[in-house]
């Protein structure tokens, strides 16, 4: 007969870490998937909202903020506007502005439409088209990584 007792040293969340690559690996993997959704973000000829992109990572996650202020709209697709005015925003010839002091606004019911150009896949929820798209390719590129073929 034999009998044996099994006793973790490390937390579940420790050994997953270690086996997906630690903050490495997250960052990798969110490095990834933001090259991979680039072609889902709207653009405009400049395209700001897509160059301007921060990357982070921790033991548990990765993390891709797009750091632009009107990033929110552009990802929920839907105009939204000043609650007073009613108005996306104001135009000057030369820039669009808000009210003074608002900071916020409320959405309205109306879709935002994404020009496709430069960017033809460019939609709302951009991270959801690209993991309905792409999910496999995200997959293998951290499972190449993984195993030293990257």
């Amino acid at each position: 007969m034999f009998k044996a007792d099994f006793k973790w040293d490390r937390p579940l969340v420790k050994i997953a870490s270690d086996v997906t690559g630690g903050r490495d690996g997250q960052l990798f993997l969110a490095q990834q998937a933001r090259i991979l959704m680039d072609p889902y973000v709207p653009a405009s000829q400049e395209e700001v909202l897509a160059q301007n992109v921060k990357v982070t990572a921790d033991e548990e996650k990765g993390g891709i903020l797009y750091d632009s202020p009107y990033a929110h709209y552009q990802w929920e697709g839907e105009l939204y506007v000043d609650p007073k005015t009613g108005k996306g925003a104001f135009y000057d010839g030369e820039q669009f502005w808000s009210r003074p002091g608002k900071n916020y606004k409320v959405p309205s019911g109306k879709p935002l439409h994404c020009s496709d150009f430069p960017h033809p896949l460019a939609t709302s929820h951009w991270d959801k088209a690209m993991m309905t798209a792409r999910k496999d390719d995200l997959v293998q590129a951290l499972d190449n990584r993984l195993k030293g073929r990257e």
